[in-house]
């Protein structure tokens, strides 16, 4: 497991925090929360500005030279949609969003909707993903056995009755892997045209939950996370609806 330690952001992280925090000489993981923009104090450490030193490899901070291990790892985390990052901080970092978006929304609550609706082709096209897989990771395999049978064959290859019988094999079962493939996507395609027969309702939901998302400006009270919406959603569509 990877070692760990937070800094809360609502105490900001200044130099002598860093300075005397010693996760980058053991290489461990720092995460620094609710953060809206990035110290310059973290600047060396995000360029990567080390300094060999014989078997030492240090990075300067400040004014001082702070022992580095190339296992750190350094996560800035926010709550904030818009953080404040200059554009020479976001030269140097790599921006993962977590935000719910409409489209990420609209898939998740499209997946629940099969489930419910049509359990057999959520589980056919599970079995469809992973058969395509499998297949890739065959293709790989055969791929580096044709190239290392290459890189230690001896002599004039087109002699060798062997390699040339292995090749051939690793041939002829690239072709139906290849076959499986096709005949994979096309069912995934088919699969997909009758999964999109939900696809309205999902969408109007996903509008439906942007547009409530937003009354928190009215009042604090109204708090809808998108795991609590999927939640009325699939309970939703467990109620039976008697149209009189």
């Amino acid at each position: 497991m990877l070692a760990k330690a937070s800094l809360s952001g609502d105490d900001r992280v200044d130099g002598d925090q860093f300075l005397n925090c010693p996760l980058c000489i053991f290489g461990k993981v720092l995460i620094i929360q609710e953060v809206d923009t990035v110290d310059p104090i973290l600047f060396a450490v995000l360029r990567g500005d080390f300094i060999q030193q014989g078997p030492r490899k240090v990075v300067q901070l400040g004014d001082k030279l702070i022992d580095y291990n190339d296992n750190f790892q350094l996560f800035l985390t926010t709550r904030n949609s818009e953080p404040d990052i200059a554009p020479d901080a976001a030269a140097i970092v790599t921006f993962v969003n977590f935000t719910t978006t409409l489209a990420g929304l609209t898939g998740q609550l499209l997946a629940c909707a099969v489930r419910h609706e049509r359990p057999e082709l959520a589980k056919r096209r599970a079995e469809l993903l992973q058969q395509e897989e499998e297949l890739k990771l065959k293709v790989d395999q055969l791929q580096e056995v044709v190239l290392e049978e290459l890189a230690t064959a001896q002599g004039d290859i087109l002699q060798n009755k062997e390699l040339l019988s292995s090749l051939n094999e690793a041939k002829a079962s690239s072709a139906a892997i290849y076959s499986s493939l096709s005949e994979s996507s096309r069912l995934q395609e088919e699969l997909r045209q009758e999964c999109d027969m939900y696809r309205p309702l999902a969408e109007s939901s996903s509008q439906l939950f942007f547009a409530i998302r937003d009354l928190h400006k009215v009042n604090n009270m109204y708090q809808f996370s998108s795991s609590a919406f999927t939640r009325l959603f699939n309970k939703a569509l467990s109620t039976e609806h008697k149209v009189s």
